[in-house]
């Protein structure tokens, strides 16, 4: 009898361990799935993550002001190979995302990566770029479409990473010296800024800070 209840036992805790595995396993399967799944049910979400990603970048009492004079790099050269138009590009995190300089920042992030207004350009640097992208997206983009064109993966981007504006068919490089993690942009010294939302639901940011080497 003693030894029934022992293996009773063994097989109770062999259950237990077994159903904590596959919860387990589960939820670690439906993390990556499970914006999709959000907004299919809450098409509204998009919007609000819309309005995280704009709004609150800055601090209220923070005046931004022009950076400082320093030795301005020249233009890159024209290369006809590459394409028209506006797009950044991140090597090390696989990111090929259209640039939409537009005051229709939803359509724009709709797109992939919206240029915010009023700040600076590859071809004007008084002020630093700054480019924002939805992490999650849309629950039609698919996920091969989202790693693209949309930050899903910059918090894996480290210091040191490249990041290149193609510009009207010229590369601007930049070079990543900074990361963090904040609800505002917190150093206005560098050339590019880009940004997304951290959570689909939290407002906090993912922020890297680069400079132009190129």
């Amino acid at each position: 009898m003693k030894r029934r209840r022992n293996i009773n036992k063994l097989f109770d805790i062999y259950v237990i361990v077994g159903f904590s595995f596959i919860v387990l396993t589960l939820i670690l399967i439906t993390i990556p799935i499970f914006p999709y799944i959000w907004y299919r049910v809450n098409p509204q979400a998009v919007n609000k993550d819309v309005e995280k990603i704009v709004k609150e970048i800055t601090q209220e009492e923070e005046i931004i002001t022009e950076k400082e004079e320093e030795e301005e790099l020249q233009p890159p050269p024209l290369n006809p190979d590459l394409p028209k138009g506006y797009f950044v590009v991140i090597p090390s995190i696989g990111v090929n995302s259209p640039i939409t300089a537009s005051k229709d920042y939803k359509q724009a992030l709709r797109k992939g990566t919206w240029i915010v207004n009023d700040y600076g350009t590859p071809e004007s640097n008084s002020l630093p770029i700054i480019l924002a992208s939805h992490r999650y997206g849309y629950a039609s983009w698919g996920n091969k479409l989202r790693d693209k064109i949309a930050f899903y993966n910059l918090p894996n981007t480290k210091v040191g990473d490249r990041v290149s504006i193609y510009w009207n068919q010229r590369e601007y490089i930049y070079e990543i010296y900074a990361k963090e993690e904040s609800t505002y942009i917190s150093d206005y010294t560098g050339d590019l800024i880009l940004y997304t939302c951290k959570y689909y639901n939290s407002p906090g940011r993912i922020f890297r800070y680069a400079n132009r080497v190129n």
